[in-house]
């Protein structure tokens, strides 16, 4: 199991989209780690677009975050098709009570998919 922390250390959303392109390469990556990193939703959005092509991630950690509505739709609308994730915290976003409840949707029925907004 390969995991990646890389918690505190500011990226944002520059950060969020180097990784997200190193992301689609990794066929190995279970688990990463990205909280308190000033990610916003424009490498929320990056992120979501790699997710589909991570087959082997299985921990997405994006908590203590800048990430709002639109990066949490983005992820919300990747989860379908991210047959691997089975673990995905957003706790402590600027997420709407909306955009947490289309994140439920999204992975409502998944069993055993532990969502934590």
């Amino acid at each position: 199991m390969v995991k990646l922390e890389l918690y505190g250390n500011k990226i944002g959303d520059e950060g969020a989209k180097a990784i997200a392109e190193a992301l689609v390469s990794s066929g190995s990556l279970a688990t990463l780690g990205l909280g308190n990193n000033n990610i916003g939703d424009e490498g929320a959005k990056a992120i979501a677009e790699a997710l589909p092509s991570s087959g082997s991630l299985a921990t997405l950690e994006l908590d203590r975050n800048k990430i709002g509505d639109e990066g949490a739709k983005a992820i919300g609308e990747a989860l379908v098709s991210s047959g691997s994730l089975a673990t995905l915290d957003l706790q402590l976003n600027s997420i709407g009570d909306a955009a947490k409840q289309s994140l439920r949707d999204a992975v409502q029925g998944r069993q055993g998919f532990e969502l934590v907004v």
